[in-house]
């Protein structure tokens, strides 16, 4: 019965946060969740109190899930090489492939990501669930400067550069190009302007080749 209530739980979920991306979070009621899912209010408020209290969850369980594929994408890259710089590039890497193959198998435009949905209507959004969208892009900034901290060190940059804005500036690449992307009916934007990132990495850190001594 217990897992018949999380499964219900999760149904709830996924359907508010697709009627988020496809139309926005003002746009999705309670009444839209319902017609999607099929369930009854009585099913409804056995999980949730409120819409408010829908929201918060929406955004704990998609802050969890973005900030486990960070997390495994990062160890997966690692176990790959020692390098940190190459780590880096490998992370990008896999999470252009993952996006791509998702608009492979899918065939449909990337609808964007939750947290540029609800950017546009923060005044209206409950704030514990702002609080919980600028905590979970605060890990993410953290991780990628560690990372960035670590290349530094061991390649020292060719350019003065703001090792905390090149950190945001993966973010602003990631979320710019979902948005670029259903703008312009293209989910492929982010994967070039991903593929870009990474090259401007590498002219950043890379060593000059050494010259052959004759």
């Amino acid at each position: 019965m217990a897992k018949r209530g999380e499964m219900t739980r999760d149904r709830i979920l996924q359907a508010t946060q697709d009627l988020i991306l496809e139309g926005g979070f003002s746009a999705t009621s309670i009444d839209r969740v319902l017609e999607a899912t099929g369930l009854t209010k009585g099913a409804f408020f056995y999980h949730f109190k409120n819409k408010e209290a829908l929201t918060r969850a929406v955004i704990e369980r998609y802050s969890r899930k973005e900030q486990l594929q960070l997390a495994d994408l990062m160890e997966r890259s690692r176990n790959m090489t020692g390098d940190p710089l190459q780590q880096l590039l490998v992370c990008i890497g896999l999470l252009t492939e993952a996006m791509e193959k998702e608009i492979t198998e899918s065939g449909r435009i990337n609808p964007g990501c939750l947290y540029g949905s609800y950017a546009y209507e923060l005044p209206v959004v409950d704030h514990h669930a702002r609080q919980a969208m600028q905590d979970t892009v605060i890990r993410w900034r953290g991780t990628i400067r560690a990372q960035l901290d670590r290349i530094a060190e061991t390649y020292p940059p060719r350019s003065e550069v703001d090792l905390d804005a090149l950190a945001d500036n993966l973010l602003a690449v990631i979320e710019g190009g979902l948005i670029l992307g259903r703008l312009m009916d293209d989910a492929r934007q982010t994967l070039e302007h991903l593929r870009l990132y990474r090259n401007h990495l590498e002219l950043l850190f890379n060593p000059p080749e050494q010259k052959a001594i004759s």
